[in-house]
């Protein structure tokens, strides 16, 4: 009876090891700068409401309550720096890994939407810090040593060799840390299991303003944007790791019709980046080719509230001025038609619009959470078609 008992056992034991088909641990790494950090606040999701298009979204990120959903198998470490000190948060997805405890980067809706896709537990690496630049900051090994242009040599503020790629180290070592040990796998995802591993799944690179404003970063900026991509894969022993550019988009996608600014530098820093994905495999050994997609993030930004934030930050300005008396009223009311304000200020509804959709400035997409979370989706979109093709 014993041996029929042990029989029955083993076979019932191989009949559910055919239908486990659970896969790896899937583990996103998410990296850049101030945009990648996230300054949208939670109060501004409820704005997906107003759109036909986007109400679905809102239902998708708010349970029964109305509060944000928190990620039911998709986990997140976030290094970043915080009031100048180096930080690593952990824990689920879900808002509190932007700016601060209420803010959301584009990493929360691509949480979700992995979460929901996936049924194996997925993990985001993210690293960010806000003001770098992939010239300097997050310079790969193999664009070279810096050299500065004639306005750095001039002022004497060449950066340090120390300086050179310090983020480009910070970001491997923490990704390195993350998935050193079995251990230190399991301080974020409490379930995992060590005899199935993780999958380095895909990486997303959101980043730019930094080298945008700077000719001599954008002159670079594809070059170093395929060795970053080469770089990446080398040391993470992944050559065909799928790659997801975030292409700015602060302005919109067509910068030239902006009447408040010069468009110029965005223009051609756009350029840049979309050159680098098209160039790539041009570019590189045929074992690293392959894998690189571009996600425009220009569709999602809000420029209905940018034109209030720019009616907002100049007539704010314009009456100081006056006030101070450098500007006379004529000059104000001068500079009101060439823009077309009708007045020096917001309208109430405008006042209103602005404190229920923004909380940033414009460099930092207006803090929109529409924008965020379309944003967020986009990136998880392209990375998920990677994946189906793969």
């Amino acid at each position: 009876m014993i041996k029929i008992a042990a029989y029955f056992s083993l076979i019932f034991s191989v009949i559910l090891g055919s239908c486990d088909n659970r896969e790896p641990l899937k583990v996103y790494i998410m990296a850049g700068q101030s945009n990648m950090q996230g300054s949208a606040h939670q109060r501004t999701f409820e704005v997906l409401g107003d759109d036909p298009e986007t109400v679905w979204l809102l239902e998708k990120i708010t349970d029964k309550n109305g509060e944000p959903v928190v990620c039911n198998n998709a986990f997140i470490t976030y290094a970043t720096q915080k009031q100048g000190e180096d930080t690593t948060l952990n824990g689920k997805v879900s808002v509190g890994y932007g700016f601060d405890h209420e803010r959301i980067g584009p990493e929360y809706a691509f949480g979700l939407f992995m979460d929901e896709v996936h049924e194996e537990p997925v993990l985001i690496i993210k690293t960010a810090w806000g003001g770098k630049s992939l010239a300097v900051d997050f310079r790969p090994p193999g664009a070279g040593p810096y050299a500065p242009d004639e306005v750095q040599v001039q002022r004497g503020n060449i950066p340090g060799k120390e300086e050179i790629g310090l983020y480009y180290r910070k970001m491997m070592q923490h990704i390195r840390e993350t998935l050193g040990s079995t251990d230190n796998i399991r301080k974020i995802v409490p379930g995992y299991d060590a005899s199935r591993g993780y999958e380095l799944a895909g990486f997303v690179w959101f980043q730019g303003w930094n080298d945008m404003i700077s000719n001599h970063y954008t002159a670079q900026y594809s070059r170093n944007i395929i060795h970053f991509i080469e770089d990446v894969r080398k040391e993470l022993n992944d050559p065909k790791l799928p790659f997801v550019i975030g292409i700015l988009g602060v302005h919109g996608t067509d910068p030239g019709s902006n009447k408040f600014i010069n468009p110029e530098k965005v223009i051609a820093f756009r350029k840049a980046q979309f050159s680098a994905v098209e160039q790539y495999d041009q570019e590189v050994p045929a074992l690293y080719q392959g894998n690189v997609t571009a996600v425009d993030s220009g569709p999602f930004y809000e420029l209905e509230l940018a034109d209030i934030y720019w009616k907002r930050r100049f007539t704010n300005q314009w009456k100081r001025e006056l006030d101070e008396g450098k500007i006379s009223a004529e000059e104000m009311a001068a500079k009101l038609a060439q823009y077309g304000f009708k007045e020096p200020g917001l309208t109430p509804e405008e006042q209103a619009i602005w404190d229920r959709e923004a909380s940033n400035a414009e460099y930092h997409y207006l803090g929109s959470g529409k924008t965020f979370i379309r944003l967020g989706k986009a990136l998880a979109d392209a990375m998920l078609e990677m994946e189906r093709y793969e």
